[in-house]
């Protein structure tokens, strides 16, 4: 083989080498960025994205421009828009750790895939990062692994200052939907199931007892009522077959005890409005204002308290308190065994 043939060999030998070496892309002649990456917003197939572009200097010059190359694969091609003025920028909301990108500003030149930005003088070892927009710009290609770029700095003369090639995936779905289900909740408690006078009823005075709390817990959205009925409308001694009655008629408005005069009510009373989208209402029937005040007691379901509002107008805990009062007259028949047994239940309004 003669001197020429081997030379030959050699250098071709040498190009393919160097193709084999270098990424698909623009050539890499100049200095390579220390760190450099195109992170677009959607890798969705065929779907508009805006991107954050961050790249760090290699090499002490000043920069006038930077551009970038987007993969030019056979049937992978992004569409690029052509409009340089689209090509807007954003420095907020950058990776942690970068800096805004000096000097850069929208789009000075856009080149079949290529966009050119203006830039300031970059310091070599800082990361330096910008936003280009998603509206009316960068259009993804179809689906593709290691589609490839480029980007790179450049001088006045213009020359190329630092240059990498990057490489990036299209996907048929980008995006993970979760779901969840919350359940309906609804939790009713009453702090105990039996509520007695402190002392015997007197007709000189209006007693009260010390009442029963309602705790209500709910995530419906519309809040919650609660209803209570009585056995018999009225406090009832078996022994003297006798009733104490119930004062006043459920009319909307609470019926105010006089001692020395026979009269059996319930009160109830806002303890506890606790967090959430609802607001606690006592029903004005049960809104005695004083100690001898309180609703007219129903065979019937009546509602005592709601909770409402815009939804979602849930409850994290509501307490109301229920308290009987009584008074009786002179002549009223004695008897240890004066009983009432009053029914509450609640709702949620889902």
């Amino acid at each position: 083989m003669t001197k020429r043939n081997i030379k030959l060999v050699v250098a071709i030998s040498a190009a393919l080498v160097a193709q084999l070496v270098a990424p698909v892309g623009v050539a890499m002649a100049a200095p390579q960025f220390d760190q450099a990456y195109l992170r677009l917003d959607r890798h969705k197939a065929l779907t508009t994205t805006g991107g954050t572009i961050c790249a760090e200097p290699t090499t002490t010059a000043t920069e006038v421009d930077f551009s970038i190359t987007f993969p030019t694969q056979a049937g992978t091609d992004f569409t690029v828009n052509s409009t340089a003025a689209n090509w807007t920028v954003t420095t907020t909301d950058l990776p942690a750790g970068s800096t805004a990108w000096i000097g850069i500003g929208t789009a000075t030149n856009v080149t079949g895939k290529t966009v050119t930005f203006p830039s300031g003088d970059l310091t070599v070892g800082t990361l330096y990062c910008f936003n280009f927009s998603g509206t009316n710009t960068l259009t993804n290609s179809s689906t593709g692994n290691s589609l490839t770029g480029a980007m790179r700095t450049r001088n006045n003369t213009p020359a190329i200052i630092d240059e990498t090639n990057y490489a990036t995936s299209i996907i048929a779905d980008d995006q993970i939907q979760v779901s969840a289900i919350v359940p309906p909740t609804f939790i009713l408690t009453l702090s105990g199931n039996t509520d007695t006078f402190p002392s015997n009823l007197d007709p000189a005075a209006i007693l009260s007892t010390a009442g029963r709390t309602v705790s209500v817990t709910t995530n419906a959205k519309g809040g919650w009522i609660g209803w209570a009925k009585d056995s018999q409308q009225g406090l009832f001694s078996a022994t003297s077959n006798y009733k104490i009655n119930t004062a006043g008629t459920v009319n909307g408005a609470p019926s105010t005890l006089t001692a020395g005069t026979e009269g059996y009510v319930l009160d109830a009373n806002l303890t506890t409005d606790a967090a959430g989208g609802c607001t606690v209402a006592i029903d004005a029937e049960y809104d005695g204002a004083t100690t001898s005040a309180g609703g007219t007691l129903s065979a019937n379901f009546q509602p005592f308290a709601a909770c409402t509002g815009a939804p979602p107008a849930t409850s994290n805990g509501d307490v109301i308190t229920l308290i009987e009062r009584a008074a009786i007259a002179g002549g009223t028949p004695a008897g240890s065994d004066y009983t009432d047994v009053i029914t509450v239940v609640a709702a949620g309004n889902f």
